[in-house]
């Protein structure tokens, strides 16, 4: 029988037994309490010394890490981070203080030779959105690639022959050491270099070369806006025909002149030259021009304008007229862009005057002025400096929605440009006889545009598809739905209308009217360019 003391002796004993394990885990608790606080302590002053270290300290400890072991995946990507923290600092600082600051923290910032000049501004190219562009053409290395870029201040000679959205070019930024304690972060260019030496071992040099193009569309995007009102009220666009050089001006290059279709503008031909410029051979070899022009005008006069525009560019750029580049050119048309360029690339004799005008110049009396715009719309001969051509997506002989209720809304909306109609007017007022019905029933309308001149029904389209270029040239063409080619179309234009005999060659890409977008188009673009360096190639051996 246990008494009532012995159970609590025992209840004593078993209580002091439990209480030294809880004193001791209580004491652990209290330990691993401290310790924490003691580790966020740590953390928080390594973050506070590593928020005072300047972006040059991070990057050099950085880089040593990834030179200690360059294959360790982290270590590359911290020199990555840090290399980019130090070229966004770079960049931030005010122009005129950015030498004394770079010397301050001891660092030399040095510019590879590049295809652009004065460039002083970088931004990450990972940090550019693709903006509308369909492929990234980027390369595997080391170094940070950005877009290098001023804005277009005319700090160069020719910059007015330059977007005004800016120059852009793309360049790899290397963080390396210097002489007498100090670094240097190299801006090099990917297009000269595929490769770069660190420490005595070679490595791929990384390069993004999609970020300037999507950097310079993004900035193009007002323009692009302008396309369908450019067609419906070419008079009310600021921004008048002009030719764009995409690259620094180099009188060895081959120019590609691209001219662009109806209600669009240059920004179209973003995923092309995208597209070309990552091909190391075409950018070496040619230099991409772009054209704009409104295009409500009149197919024709809108054409007169280019042949204008052209001349006078290429007399700015060498005036003597005696660069390889102003005397090879390649023009790349689509849709009504290629019946602009065919008219530089093919003498107009008097088949067009014939087909508008039954009586010849020399016996037809007219105004001044409306003579003058006469002759240059009707009368012309081939632009002699271009080599070659190639036509997309070309309406040569019209469009059925020149004529269909889409044109109908078209012709309804469109405001036709005063200065034009002037000019057609009076001569169809005062030669009523000597006109043909269709250009009088569009100036009767006031509607003379490159809707309705786009038509099947138009005799001097008729009459320009009928005369062969001069040049050698190429065909590509769109064909939506699988079946006959020669009853194909792209939408909007049949396989008939596009197709041009003699050509060299002619390309079906299964794809709608923007042909040029699809891969197997610019596949055949870049054949085209690569077999016209070979006639080059073969003459000079």
């Amino acid at each position: 029988m246990t008494n009532v003391g012995d159970y609590a002796n025992k209840t004593r004993g078993f209580s002091s037994v439990v209480s030294c394990p809880r004193g001791y885990a209580l004491k652990l608790l209290c330990c691993l309490v401290a310790l924490l606080a003691l580790t966020g302590l740590f953390g928080r002053a390594t973050r506070l010394r590593q928020s005072r270290a300047t972006p040059l300290a991070l990057a050099q400890a950085a880089h040593a890490r990834w030179l200690a072991c360059p294959d360790d995946v982290k270590a590359s990507q911290d020199s990555y981070r840090s290399v980019a923290r130090l070229v966004q600092w770079l960049d931030a600082l005010p122009l005129e203080r950015r030498a004394d600051a770079c010397r301050d923290a001891g660092l030399v910032v040095e510019m590879d030779t590049m295809d652009e000049l004065g460039l002083y501004r970088f931004t990450i190219a990972e940090k550019v959105p693709a903006y509308r562009l369909m492929r990234c053409h980027m390369r595997s290395g080391i170094g940070v690639p950005v877009v290098a870029w001023r804005p277009n201040d005319g700090s160069d000679h020719r910059d007015m022959l330059r977007p005004p959205e800016g120059i852009f070019a793309p360049a790899t930024a290397v963080l390396e050491p210097g002489s007498g304690g100090q670094w240097r972060l190299r801006f090099l260019s990917p297009y000269r270099r595929e490769t770069v030496t660190m420490e005595g071992r070679a490595y791929p040099l990384a390069a993004n070369f999609t970020a300037p193009t999507a950097r310079i569309a993004r900035q193009a995007e007002p323009l692009r806006r302008t396309g369908f009102r450019g067609m419906l009220n070419s008079s009310a666009i600021a921004r008048r025909e002009k030719l764009y050089l995409m690259q620094r001006y180099d009188p060895k290059r081959i120019p590609l002149l691209m001219v662009h279709g109806l209600q669009s503008t240059p920004v179209s031909f973003s995923n092309l030259t995208n597209d070309l410029f990552a091909d190391p051979v075409i950018y070496s070899r040619y230099q991409i021009w772009h054209y704009h022009y409104p295009t409500g005008t009149p197919v024709l006069q809108n054409a007169a304008v280019l042949r204008r525009v052209v001349k006078q560019t290429l007399s700015t750029l060498d005036p003597l007229g005696r660069d390889f580049a102003t005397n090879h050119l390649v023009v790349l048309g689509h849709s009504m862009g290629g019946i602009m360029t065919h008219t530089l690339i093919c003498d107009s004799g008097y088949r067009l005057w014939d087909s508008v005008i039954t009586a010849r110049p020399d016996i037809f009396a007219c105004d001044a002025k409306t003579s003058s715009v006469v002759h240059a719309i009707f009368l012309f001969e081939r632009e002699k400096r271009v080599r070659r051509a190639i036509l997309i997506s070309v309406p040569h002989r019209g469009s059925t929605i020149a004529d269909n209720w889409l044109g109908d809304l078209g012709q309804t909306l469109y405001r036709a440009d005063r200065e034009v109609q002037e000019a057609f007017r009076s001569l169809v007022e005062n030669h009523l006889d000597q006109i043909n019905p269709f250009l009088v029933k569009l100036v009767k309308e006031g509607k003379i545009s490159s809707i309705r001149t786009l038509s099947a029904n138009s005799p001097a389209l008729m009459a320009l598809a009928a005369i062969p270029p001069a040049v050698p040239f190429h065909s590509i063409i769109g064909q939506r739905n699988r079946g006959p080619v020669h009853m194909g179309n792209d939408g909007v234009v049949a396989y008939s209308s596009s197709h041009l005999d003699g050509a060299e060659s002619e390309a079906i890409v299964r794809f709608g009217h923007e042909t040029f977008l699809h891969a197997d188009a610019v596949a055949e673009i870049k054949r085209i360019l690569h077999a016209h360096l070979e006639t080059y190639d073969q003459s000079e051996a």
